[in-house]
């Protein structure tokens, strides 16, 4: 359908935005992703309603070679967090935070 496939290349827009921000280099893994959204205002919001917006910096930060998969044993992602202080996303990586 013509919305399934606008959304398809919405995703695809944002996984190539995250893919050409980096340049490309090795994170030792495994790496732990957060991701903060920025809101506006203090209504109610479930973070895991923001996973399909994850979904795409993973992609992309895997593509720029960040990692060679996005599978659990190279990266892994916890819930988002809401930031009344900043309208940009942001995305924190820790590298090799098993010990």
């Amino acid at each position: 359908s013509k919305q399934k496939r606008a959304w398809w290349d919405a995703a695809a827009g944002a996984a190539c935005a995250w893919r050409t921000a980096l340049s490309a280099r090795r994170v030792n893994p495994p790496a732990l992703v957060r991701c903060g959204f920025p809101v506006s205002t203090n209504r109610r919001r479930d973070p895991h309603n923001f996973y399909p917006t994850i979904k795409p910096i993973i992609d992309g930060l895997t593509d720029a070679g960040l990692w060679p998969d996005d599978t659990p044993e190279f990266v892994m992602t916890v819930e988002p967090w809401f930031d009344h202080t900043s309208d940009l996303v942001t995305v924190v990586i820790e590298e090799s935070w098993i010990n």
